[in-house]
């Protein structure tokens, strides 16, 4: 073929292939020429959660299941033992952050579950089949891991919350400043509940405000938990945990300090656990003075008010964020080590937040000390506790054991 045809015979082809697509793309009812464009739906159209189903507050007998998307619309969770015995329930008002409690549960028991949408616009959104488990009974083991400060780091937060899946926690505790900037949606969004959709999924996390949420109301739609969600008391297993807000006043005539009196005197768990986010001791280098220049103050002094009553109704372990690291002490007690009767305290920063550094000197009570990004996991069963603590590439690097 000369050079000067194949344009002509380019051109026939192309002509004939769009008529044929044309013919392809007709639509006919009946008595109609009428053609219908197809429009086909691209991936991006497809409608999303904006944030996965994650679970809050088990119980023995309820739990609580959460998600988030675009558009208002209905709130569904199918559930049940299995995944052909589901039943449902059905919230018809509209929503864009949906809350859905499942009562009636069986103790210590998995259940399958999903969520679906309606969406206002015709479009209907629906989870995969995620698990969940009802909270043990009183003489079972259980497990739970404990983080801290998942601020401005997706990528380390996500390897942190995959060394917690891997172990398969049955809750997860978190010690505050759960983003950078409490009126930040897209950190709730793309910084804490992203990278941690696949934990959050299976479960519930237990967390206390930190001082970057602002006690913003992001804090309290994100998380269904007891009035006044700011402190709150919740039972698991043989133990009772205590969450309170160090933001504000802990002295001893404020209500907080006259609250966590009372529920630690009322407390008949075998072990008793309480967290907040600023720290009783620590041994960081310059958030409670200048270890470089002077003594420091080796803590928050409005939380240091609260050790009174840890020692009084003697509480086993006290937990904390706000320093960007590890910390364990010694058991303290009086001011001073008491390897018999003391507390010990645990720094757990390591979630993402930009690293702290430690004083240039070793503190009195300092057991293990570890700038590094890292989470905790907790053994309780019957009256023996087993700690671990580990990195972010799933290295153990501290472990202690109690026993009553």
């Amino acid at each position: 073929m000369s050079r000067t045809a194949r344009p002509a015979v380019v051109l026939l082809a192309v002509a004939a292939a769009f008529t044929a697509a044309i013919l392809l793309s007709r639509d006919r009812g009946p008595g109609t020429d009428t053609v219908h464009a197809q429009t086909p739906t691209t991936p991006d159209e497809t409608p999303k959660f904006v944030i996965a189903p994650y679970l809050q507050f088990p119980t023995q007998t309820s739990i609580t299941v959460m998600w988030e998307t675009a558009s208002p619309g209905t709130s569904v969770v199918e559930y049940g033992p299995t995944s052909t015995t589901l039943k449902r329930v059905e919230q018809q008002a509209d929503a864009t952050i949906h809350e859905v409690k499942l009562d009636g549960l069986e103790p210590e028991t998995k259940y399958v579950y999903r969520v679906s949408s309606a969406l206002t616009g015709g479009t209907t959104v629906v989870s995969p089949l995620f698990q969940f488990l009802t909270a043990v009974k009183a003489d079972s083991a259980f497990t739970f891991c404990v983080v801290g400060d998942t601020q401005k780091n997706p990528k380390m937060t996500a390897k942190v919350a995959k060394v917690m899946f891997d172990r398969r926690p049955h809750f997860v505790m978190h010690c505050g400043d759960v983003v950078d900037s409490g009126p930040d949606k897209k950190e709730w969004v793309h910084e804490l509940f992203g990278p941690c959709a696949e934990l959050f999924a299976r479960a519930a996390v237990f967390p206390t405000i930190g001082n970057h949420e602002r006690n913003h109301a992001w804090y309290y739609r994100y998380f269904s938990l007891p009035d006044p969600e700011y402190r709150y008391r919740y039972r698991y297993g043989n133990a009772d945990f205590f969450v309170v807000d160090s933001n504000k006043s802990l002295k001893p005539d404020s209500e907080q300090y006259k609250w966590l009196d009372d529920e630690l005197r009322n407390s008949t768990a075998t072990w008793k656990f309480v967290y907040h986010h600023h720290p009783a001791w620590t041994s960081d280098a310059d958030d409670y003075g200048n270890t470089l220049t002077g003594p420091g103050r080796l803590g928050d002094l409005n939380v240091r008010n609260l050790v009174v009553l840890y020692e009084k109704h003697k509480v086993d372990v006290v937990f904390n964020g706000h320093i960007h690291l590890y910390e364990r002490t010694l058991p303290i007690r009086d001011g001073k080590v008491d390897r018999k009767n003391g507390i010990v305290y645990v720094t757990s920063g390591g979630g993402g937040g930009k690293l702290e550094e430690a004083g240039p000197l070793p503190t009195w009570f300092k057991a293990q000390l570890r700038v590094d990004f890292h989470c905790c996991y907790v053994t309780v069963h019957g009256r023996r506790l087993e700690f671990q603590a580990f990195d972010h590439n799933g290295q153990l690097f501290d472990s202690f054991e109690r026993e009553k």
